[in-house]
């Protein structure tokens, strides 16, 4: 376990194994705990780095988060890869708009960025479902859990771990309400010297991440490449997933 400080919070991060760097980037309220059964699978011949991100778990925040929480996320980004060397990433969910938006300005440290499934809302289906941010505010925490985790295709949710509590309201109140209002610019991904591939599970059809990540893809002129599991596969299914990934990443 390492820590960094960066304006405005200070991040914990750990690195396993030995090889090519590979980062892999969490997405909603998840933290480093999310990739810790994929993770030693990696590692066997990859330098694997994951990190909680800030205002999530060991990443505390100095103070209250700040106007735009995707951009500092990606600055984020862009500081670890400072501290660990170039890599491949493997970006899930809301941590794949972190990567688009760190693509577009600190390209040159990524060299294959796997977009796994990033709900970029200009593709989300008319009807992906309730203002979660909303109901949050409106309701509190436990609804807004429940239909967070409907969408990304887990019904029904299983008990929140009080131990998250503090991560999905970091979520609801403050990243996810800015991730509904991401529009990347995918002009300057495009121009990115990053070999770009976005990944859908083979278990979330249907779901609308899986249509957002389809509609990305035909944005940015790339195809998609299909991976075990749904949303979170890399979770369910981590041995086919590794496998899976290194396929992709020695595809370039």
């Amino acid at each position: 376990m390492t820590t960094l400080a960066v304006p405005g919070a200070t991040l914990t991060y750990d690195v396993h194994g030995r090889g090519p760097v590979l980062l892999l980037v969490p997405g909603g309220p998840a933290d480093a705990a999310v990739f810790t059964r994929i993770r030693p699978l990696l590692a066997e011949d990859h330098t694997v780095v994951t990190y909680d991100p800030r205002g999530l778990s060991r990443s505390p925040l100095d103070g209250p988060p700040g106007p735009d929480p995707i951009g500092d996320h990606a600055d984020d980004v862009r500081r670890l890869l400072a501290e660990v060397g170039p890599a491949d990433v493997l970006a899930s969910s809301g941590g794949a708009l972190t990567l688009l938006d760190h693509l577009r300005r600190h390209s040159s440290d990524v060299r294959t960025a796997v977009l796994h499934e990033p709900p970029v809302t200009r593709y989300l289906p008319a009807q992906a479902g309730p203002d979660i941010p909303a109901l949050f505010r409106d309701q509190g925490l436990a609804p807004a859990y429940a239909a967070f985790m409907k969408v990304v295709g887990v019904d029904p949710a299983p008990p929140l771990d009080p131990g998250a509590e503090g991560n999905f309201a970091y979520f609801f109140g403050h990243l996810m309400p800015a991730i509904g209002a991401a529009d990347p610019d995918l002009d300057a991904v495009r121009a990115s010297p990053a070999r770009l591939v976005v990944a859908i599970g083979a278990e979330s059809a249907g779901l609308p991440v899986h249509q957002a990540a389809r509609g990305l893809a035909a944005a940015l002129g790339v195809g998609t490449e299909t991976f075990p599991g749904g949303h979170g596969g890399f979770a369910t299914a981590p041995e086919a997933f590794a496998a899976r990934l290194r396929e992709v990443l020695e595809g370039c």
